[in-house]
């Protein structure tokens, strides 16, 4: 089994990979709860507090009242972010099908150990609204947060976001898809699990040769960082051009991690 994500290469038995696959997810799930309460579930950050009531009214003539914590508006799109929901509005009904769409069309590695789409986009409701626009809602955790929240984050915490990044865009170079301008109102990250959800944007998504995704995610990760705290090699990474490929831009982000950081240590939230 040649690992696409890394380029390692292992062979393993239908029985031993099932065996390493179980292992290794209950070690990630240890791991990942060493330094914080198992318990404590939820709104970990405290940011679901003020929100107001949004109403949306079918083609059918159904009201959904939507509570909404946070929005981006847009002359095009609108996004409305509750604790466990995120709806989605489109001007141009097409548009929202081609969001739909091209979630349908994404094909994951057969060694896909972190299962890879629960970090996308799950759409569990969508209609035409009486005003012609059209209304996806998307669930999400409840302590799924929207990445544009956050600046100023300590390297050790950008560090995990660029590994989750990095991890997506080998999915996106596996189905030879890019974004044609990623941006950070797309992410959402767990700051209990450190994962990465990328939650928007899908409708700028394509089948192209074209790699902007590894640009995008380099300024952002610069925009909330506190580079005071980053180490010389990950500020080189980050200023420097992306690889040609996601898979040798893994590789060259996982050196960081190990000669820049230190190696893969689990640290808590922006400490």
């Amino acid at each position: 089994m040649v690992c696409r994500f890394c380029g390692s290469m292992v062979y393993l038995s239908d029985k031993d990979f099932k065996a390493y696959k179980n292992t290794r997810d209950e070690m990630l799930s240890k791991d990942r709860f060493t330094n914080d309460e198992l318990a404590n579930e939820g709104d970990v950050l405290h940011l679901w507090n003020n929100s107001s009531i949004v109403r949306f009214k079918t083609d059918k003539g159904t009201s959904i009242d939507f509570e909404s914590f946070y929005s981006v508006i847009l002359s095009d799109k609108e996004t409305y972010i509750g604790d466990e929901r995120i709806a989605i509005v489109f001007s141009d009904p097409s548009v929202a099908t081609r969001f739909a769409s091209i979630l349908t069309k994404i094909a994951y590695p057969s060694a896909d150990i972190k299962e890879l789409s629960r970090f996308l986009p799950n759409i569990i409701y969508k209609s035409a609204l009486d005003d012609g626009r059209y209304l996806l809602l998307i669930s999400k955790m409840e302590n799924a947060y929207p990445l544009f929240l956050f600046d100023n984050l300590k390297a050790t915490t950008v560090a995990w976001i660029i590994s989750r990044f990095e991890n997506m865009g080998c999915l996106l170079e596996f189905n030879d898809m890019d974004f044609a301008d990623f941006v950070i109102e797309n992410a959402y990250i767990n700051p209990k699990t450190h994962e990465l959800y990328i939650l928007d944007g899908w409708e700028d998504v394509s089948f192209t040769p074209n790699r902007n995704y590894l640009k995008d995610i380099r300024k952002i990760s610069l925009d909330i960082m506190d580079k005071a705290t980053a180490p010389k090699l990950c500020m080189e990474f980050l200023n420097g051009a992306p690889k040609d490929n996601a898979y040798d831009d893994f590789g060259a982000w996982d050196n960081v991690i190990m000669n820049g950081f230190e190696g893969h240590k689990f640290h808590k939230f922006n400490q």
